[in-house]
């Protein structure tokens, strides 16, 4: 009877240790589950403002270094600088030409006559042409015009005294550098195809000694700074970044200067552009950029590159003020959103971690537990048999 009870109360103390311990460690999992889901959830949170936070403060900087982009070209286009530049285009341009004339004169000087050759080389000169405008003139040194590709009426003219409208005496300038310097640069008022009124010029002039030629070409402030503009679109038409990131510029009409994903956008008006939802947003962009010295973010639909459907998109846009230029760049939501759903994934895989490894601990717990709790009970069982007996 004293064994029955025994083996009775061994089970019992069994089970309740059991059941105990059971009852703690699942509590304890799901207690460790849920704080864990709660700092995974704050984690997540906070994820989810920085990285908006952290895409903003990206595209100002991208934007800003842009802009900075922008103005390197520009300080090339102050009168000065705009001098220099178009001085030592001249120079490489003449230099060519003139290695190209000797060159001849050389090849042919004894083979030819003087008129032949003279003729050759004044040949190779009206071909001679650079850029989207570039030639170059021969006059002597009594300034007759010998050649003039653009304006022939003036060939076999003499022009001493020829003024542009300041006044000045261009020709006669050209001689007396070539006199006095064998080159030279000279700053007058020139006409322009396409213009009405002449533009300011600058021209090199150099002497070819062989045939006492003074050699000229020159060049148009004007055009200089829309080259320069021309190259800053250029270098900033190609910048990429990430997956999507590119810029696009628009001025303040609003008309777009480049946009290097949809280029049939560039040269027209965008006043009346309305996106998916309707929204007026290059007059957003104006408007924002015009009030905001330090730029700022505008929320939109715009289709992704090689994408036909329109995305949430957010830009950053700010002003370059000397040329009118509103500069922008912009981040996809689902791009952001993509990032944090690749965080919760993340917290969702460490918390299953988490869970499969407490599970495991409390399994073995439980079985060690349960062998040391029979283990006891078996001891006191075999020490009661003895003193029954």
């Amino acid at each position: 009877m004293t064994g029955t009870i025994n083996v009775s109360m061994k089970t019992k103390i069994l089970i309740i240790t059991i059941f105990v311990v059971f009852f703690l460690a699942i509590a304890s999992l799901i207690g460790t589950i849920i704080t864990i889901n709660s700092i995974n959830k704050s984690n997540i949170d906070d994820y989810k403002h920085d990285i908006y936070l952290k895409t903003q403060t990206e595209l100002q900087n991208y934007v800003q270094v842009t802009i900075q982009t922008i103005d390197s070209f520009y300080q090339r286009t102050s009168p000065i600088k705009i001098k220099k530049e178009v001085q030592k285009h001249l120079t490489e341009q003449m230099g060519l030409l003139f290695s190209i004339l000797e060159d001849n004169y050389e090849e042919h000087k004894n083979s030819m006559s003087k008129e032949s050759l003279k003729k050759h080389l004044l040949k190779t000169i009206k071909a001679a042409k650079y850029g989207k405008n570039g030639y170059f003139w021969v006059n002597n040194f009594d300034a007759v015009m010998l050649m003039h590709p653009i304006f022939p009426d003036l060939n076999q003219q003499n022009l001493m005294e020829r003024k542009d409208e300041d006044g000045k005496q261009l020709f006669k300038a050209f001689v007396h550098i070539a006199k006095t310097q064998d080159e030279g640069f000279v700053d007058y008022l020139w006409p322009k195809p396409g213009f009405e009124k002449a533009q300011e010029k600058i021209s090199f002039v150099k002497v070819f000694k062989p045939f006492n030629w003074i050699i000229g070409t020159g060049d148009y402030v004007e055009d200089v700074t829309k080259k320069l503009q021309q190259e800053a679109i250029k270098t900033i038409s190609e910048i990429r970044y990430g997956k999507n990131g590119y810029f696009w510029i628009n001025n303040s009409e609003p008309k777009m200067i480049t946009h290097p994903i949809f280029p049939k956008l560039n040269g027209k008006d965008l006043s009346t552009f309305q996106d998916k939802n309707g929204q007026y947003i290059f007059n957003e962009f104006v408007t924002l950029a015009n009030e905001k010295k330090e730029g700022g973010l505008i929320l939109y639909m715009w289709p992704k590159p090689n994408e036909q459907q329109a995305k949430p998109k957010f830009s950053y846009v700010q002003k370059f003020e000397p040329w009118d230029w509103i500069v922008g760049t912009g981040a996809y939501i689902d791009d952001v959103e993509a990032k944090i759903k690749k965080m919760e994934e993340k917290s969702k895989k460490s918390l299953q971690v988490v869970v499969i490894i407490s599970a495991v601990i409390f399994i073995i717990v439980l079985i060690v537990l349960s062998l040391i709790t029979l283990a006891l009970s078996t001891k006191r069982d075999n020490k009661n048999f003895d003193d029954e007996y």
